[in-house]
This record gives structure tokens, sequence and C-alpha cells, in this order.
């Protein structure tokens, strides 16, 4: 009944994937990303993250097998959600984990919300594989399938890949393996835990220590280790915490009645060790998040970060609080209900998404008829509240324009001062990012992207700016 229940929940996210997925690609880094990798053929590897590679090969399929541009970015939609319905059915069905599965499905739903829309973010896919790679550490001699050598391998490229994924991800890997390290029922000795942790410290070494950084993670950790400047007067005033004290009361809902019941129940069964593990945890990843948006009101990509919180409630409440309810006519209803929420809860944060499509979709109305398919529109034009930012523009337009046809492709590019940077951008090549090359109009595929202009970029004054 579990079982079937995580495969219903997973297949509910799949359609809510397959129906929203033009508010979940058509937007900032998923419009820049699919660009990217239907540009080249190839997967677009971010800063070193090269396990996303796993939900960009069901899209990149479409691109070799000539689908249509709407094929190819709605199956990027659907696979993030099958990238985590994968990894429960290892657990479950492969592993025979049902905990690990378990884990895996209250982490993609529990505090989820503007996440699902901001749907790429490395962290949610680095952490629902690291409770594989926990399960199959766990498990490592029930799972005799395959020869002890491609288990220990096979644990060693997940860990790899994990901690490659984002830098926040060492804190649920780190709450990991404190929880196991207090646990009596651990499934691990603790000499095999302290291997665990030497095969993490090696590979943050290589990483962070041993070689620079790459320039976008050395600035993330820059951001929440070395500009850290703790102010309990900017915190109690800040932007962030005004966003998350707002977000208790719908995606983050379930957040402290949780907290309070594992830190209850450990305080009643005198676990205190794991109280102070779970208060700890939560407290300084809490102040730490906090800290980084004080004045920044991005939430979609703060709470996005905020999702690791779900690992510190996760564990205590699969592996000790649910074996403890003697009844299951007491908790699966109640799990039940709760997952029936959060779909729904997920489901309703659509509306502000689907009013930022069709607000770009407006902008690039304003260009219709015009000979030029280059423009650029002076920022204070531009409804900033609703875009959220402004650089993924360009890629946006791009992927709707080529969504009517490969021959009605413009891009829309925002700017301070329109003219000068108009003049500025070459006319033959696509705007870049993150300083990646520039490609050249005419090495984009034509059966996407089919550009026969010519003229340079023009900036563009709407017929009625907004202001921001």
């Amino acid at each position: 009944m579990i079982g079937l229940g995580g495969h219903v929940t997973f297949a509910i996210l799949t359609v809510l994937a397959a129906w929203f997925w033009p508010e979940r690609t058509l937007m900032l880094d998923a419009a820049f990303q699919s660009y990217l990798f239907i540009a080249s053929g190839e997967p677009a590897i971010m800063v070193e993250r090269f396990g996303a590679v796993g939900v960009q090969l069901l899209p990149l399929a479409g691109v070799h097998l000539g689908a249509s541009l709407a094929t190819v970015l709605l199956w990027y939609s659907v696979s993030m959600v099958l990238w985590h319905w994968l990894l429960y059915t290892i657990c479950w069905h492969g592993l025979r984990d049902r905990r690990a599965a378990i884990a895996i499905l209250l982490f993609v739903v529990l505090l989820s919300g503007d996440c699902f829309y901001w749907m790429q973010n490395e962290l949610l896919q680095g952490i629902s594989l690291s409770f594989v790679g926990w399960s199959l550490a766990a498990n490592f001699r029930k799972v005799k399938n395959f020869p002890k050598v491609v288990r220990s391998t096979l644990i060693i490229l997940i860990a790899i890949t994990v901690i490659y994924f984002h830098p926040l991800i060492v804190f649920p890997l780190g709450f990991v393996w404190c929880f196991w390290w207090l646990h009596p029922d651990r499934p691990f000795r603790r000499a095999g835990l302290l291997g665990v942790a030497g095969l993490f410290a090696g590979i943050f070494a290589s990483k962070y220590v041993l070689r620079t950084p790459n320039f976008y993670d050395r600035g993330m950790t820059g951001q929440y280790v070395r500009e850290f400047h703790f102010s309990a007067v900017r915190l109690l005033h800040s932007q962030g915490l005004r966003d998350f004290c707002a977000h208790c009361g719908d995606g983050l809902l379930f957040f402290w009645p949780l907290f309070l019941l594992v830190v209850g129940f450990y305080i009643w069964q005198k676990h205190w060790w794991r109280v102070a593990l779970v208060v700890g945890a939560t407290a300084v990843y809490l102040l730490l998040i906090l800290q980084r948006y004080l004045d920044d009101d991005r939430w979609y990509i703060a709470e996005s970060h905020y999702q690791a919180l779900a690992v510190f409630l996760i564990f205590p409440l699969v592996w000790d609080v649910f074996p403890k309810i003697p009844v299951r006519r007491i908790w699966l209803p109640v799990a039940a209900v709760l997952l029936v929420f959060r779909l729904f809860s997920i489901y309703q944060t659509h509306h502000p998404y689907s009013a930022r499509l069709a607000y770009v979709r407006s902008l690039l109305a304003e260009t219709q008829g015009k000979t030029a398919r280059k423009f650029v529109v002076p920022a204070e034009a531009i409804q900033r509240t609703t875009l959220l930012m402004t650089w993924g523009l360009p890629f946006e337009t791009l992927q709707i324009s080529a969504l009517q046809s490969p021959d009605s492709v413009r891009i829309l590019v925002v700017a301070d001062d329109a003219k000068s940077t108009a003049a500025a951008l070459p006319r033959d090549s696509m705007v870049s990012f993150l300083m990646l090359p520039r490609r050249a109009f005419g090495d984009l595929p034509e059966r996407y992207y089919r550009w026969r202009d010519t003229l340079p970029y023009q900036p563009f004054f709407l017929p009625n700016p907004t202001s921001r």
C-alpha cells in the first residue's frame, strides 16, 4: 500500500510537471540550460555539476530524435520528477530499503512549493541521490547481485556526484552522518562511518582545497562563509526573515509542527544527543540561509535552499518516530492527508509563474510586425517583481518565439542603457551568461531556431512602459 502510494504521488507530480511545462522550462536557468543543450546537442554541465546530466538525458534524446521544441521542453520538465521517481523505485524495489524510499518521497513533497517551478536547482537532485548512496552503503552486505568491487565503486561514484552537485550538500550529508553515529541501531560500524567521513573529506578537498573552485561555487561559499557577519538587529528586520515567516503558512506549513514532533519525541525517549543534533542543525542552517538572504526577496531561490531542512526532520521521522507509532491506521491516513495537502499546495503555487509567463509573452507580442528580431529593452520599462530577474529574458523569449515557429525567433535583452547596449552587442551571435562563449546564430540548429535577420540589435521602447 505504501509503495503504491509513493508511485501514485510521483505520477501526480509528473502530471503537474507535464501540465505546467511552460511555467517550469520557460524561466531563467531552465530556459538558459535548455537553450544550451538544444543548441549543442550535448549535456549542459554548469559549474562542474555533472550529475545534472541525469535530468537532461530524456530531452536530449528528444533533440536527437528530431522531436519538436515543445516536446523537448515537456520532456525536460517531466524528467525533473522522473529523476526522483527513479531513485525512489531503486530504493523500494531494487535495494528493498523501504525507509530510504519513503525518505525520498517525503523530501520531494514536504517543503516544496516555488522550487517545483524554479525546477533545476541541483541541490535537490543531489539530496535525493544521497539517499540512494546511504541506502546502498547501509545494505552493502545484503546487495549480492553485484560483486563487492562494483558496489564499492558505485558508492564512491555516487559520493563524488552528490558532493559536486552543490556546495550546500555538505549540511544534509553531515547531518545524516551524525545521525547514524549517534544512533544505537546504525546499519554501519563506526569504523565504516569514519571511512565514509574520510571519503567525503577527500572529495570535498578535491573540489575546494587541492585546486581553486569554479568561480560560481567560490562566490557562493564566500556568501555563506567569508561574508558572514551576524547582526541580530539586521536579522530581525530583514526581508529574508519576513519571507520565511510568511511562507510558514504555506510551503513551510508542516516544518515547525514536525520539528516539534521530532524534538518532543526525542525528549520523551530521553535521546538527548539526538535532540541536540536536530535542534543544532536546524538552528545553524536556518541562521546561515537567513543571513544569506537578509535583503534578498528572491524567495524561489531561498526556498530551494531551505529544502535541506527537510532532511533534518525526515531521518528522525522515518527511522525513529514512525516505527514507534503502533497503529498504522493512525499514521497512514495522516500521511495520506499530508501528501494530498502538499500536492494541492504545489499546484496552487503556479499562479505567479503563470502570470510571469503571460507577462513575458506580452513583451514579445509588442515586437510583432517589426522587421528586426533582436531588441534591447530599457530596464525601467520592465516589471521587475513579475519578471523576477532580467538576465534570463533573452533565452526565455528565444524559446517562446521558437515555439510558434523556427522562423519567428526573436529575443529581448534588458539593459539600463538600451541604446549603448544595442550598439555594443554583436549582431551575429546570441547573448551569453556566466562567461560562456557566445554562439553564432548561424550555428544554431535550424530545426528549432532559424535566423534570417542580419540587422543589429535594436533599442526598443515599450509603448506602455511600466515602472519597477
